[in-house]
């Protein structure tokens, strides 16, 4: 079975470089519903379609699943355990280009076993729901689904691709994920595996 997890569309957040963590209420800017009905063209062109589709509840991944299942089919399903990271009072300061407020939320970013929330999430609360979704949910799927999407945030899918790949929590951050971008993965007997990694939705393959 294979399952492409995406990322939601760009925000105006996005683009003024502010955190937004579990900010829910954001939506997509103009540019970002052009990006989801660029993916939602993307998959169609690549032969995609899902048996299933799961969204983080948040209303920026939730109008992206829509715009998606408007071309390819299906009805998205939140989850809340796919919701974004929670960076509680750091939400809305800015991030990138040296402009964290505190060398704390750097650390975040640059060194997270160093970070320290301050009304927001660890990493292994993080990781947690994020595997309980993988396990409970997705597994489970194996033997009944062909192909299944999930549209989710930056920080699920660094976490994803973490947990898949076995790295600690100091490589979490690794490689740039734009918005709208794809990951691929594997299940197979139970076992997740990386097939593909940040790729435009057209280049997607459920082969």
């Amino acid at each position: 079975m294979k399952v492409v997890f995406l990322r939601h569309g760009q925000t105006d957040w996005n683009a003024a470089h502010r955190i937004q963590g579990g900010v829910a209420e954001i939506d997509l800017n103009a540019d970002g519903v052009r990006q989801a009905e660029a993916a939602a063209e993307g998959l169609l062109r690549a032969g995609c379609a899902f048996d299933r589709v799961y969204s983080s509840p948040f209303r920026r991944a939730m109008h992206t699943a829509e715009v998606v299942c408007g071309r390819v089919g299906g009805t998205p399903m939140p989850d809340g355990r796919i919701h974004e990271i929670c960076f509680g009072e750091y939400e809305g300061t800015p991030y990138l280009d040296g402009g964290f407020i505190d060398d704390n939320i750097r650390a975040a970013f640059e060194n997270p076993e160093a970070y320290v929330p301050r009304g927001g999430e660890t990493y292994e609360q993080v990781f947690a729901r994020v595997r309980d979704f993988l396990d409970n949910e997705i597994k489970p799927l194996e033997a009944e689904c062909d192909s299944v999407l999930v549209v989710a945030h930056g920080g699920i899918l660094h976490a994803v691709v973490t947990i898949v790949l076995g790295l600690g929590v100091s490589r979490f951050w690794e490689g740039r994920q734009r918005n709208c971008c794809a990951h691929v993965i594997d299940l197979s007997g139970g076992s997740f595996a990386l097939c593909q990694r940040a790729v435009d939705p057209a280049e997607v393959s459920l082969r």
